[in-house]
């Protein structure tokens, strides 16, 4: 177990080839087969034909179909409040988990502010939202319904008026 080693000159010189190196024996196998292959697929084999509609008695058996459920449509309560009091309206409406819109555009400025209170504190004891849609224009969103930021976008591009 002896090793030869070489010094650094004689790493550069036989890397310059400047000595010559041992003779290298290169030993290869031969890997090649010398069967015929063609032999092994003499025989016919029968397949079996898969047809593409199976037994129609044992599909209905074994499928079974489920209805997906759709999302509620969600209908939209809108007030024009002329008083105070279609306040109770709007509670009403919106306690049934309906969205409300309120358009204060022909109430007076006192009436339009105490409307307002009273929605945000409506909204706020149920856990719901209130934006505003357009001038005047508030929409009332029970805690189970969302208005998509898209949604919101096109109200307020197109305008309150124009999506009827």
């Amino acid at each position: 177990m002896h090793e030869k080693r070489e010094s650094f000159a004689g790493k550069i010189r036989k890397y310059f080839t400047l000595v010559e190196e041992e003779p290298y024996e290169h030993t290869y196998e031969d890997l090649t087969d010398d069967r015929d292959y063609d032999d092994d697929f003499d025989e016919v084999r029968t397949v079996r034909k898969i047809t593409r509609y199976p037994d129609l008695d044992r599909a209905r058996k074994t499928a079974s179909i489920h209805s997906v459920p759709q999302p509620p449509q969600v209908r939209v309560h809108i007030v024009e409040p002329r008083n105070f009091n279609d306040c109770q309206q709007i509670a009403d409406k919106y306690k049934e988990n309906i969205p409300v819109i309120i358009n204060l555009q022909l109430s007076d400025a006192d009436l339009s502010k105490r409307l307002i209170d009273f929605a945000s504190g409506l909204t706020y004891a149920l856990d719901g939202g209130m934006q505003k849609v357009a001038d005047r224009v508030f929409l009332l969103t029970p805690n189970n319904v969302d208005v998509s930021a898209e949604e919101r976008r096109r109200l307020l591009e197109k305008g309150f008026f124009n999506q009827f």
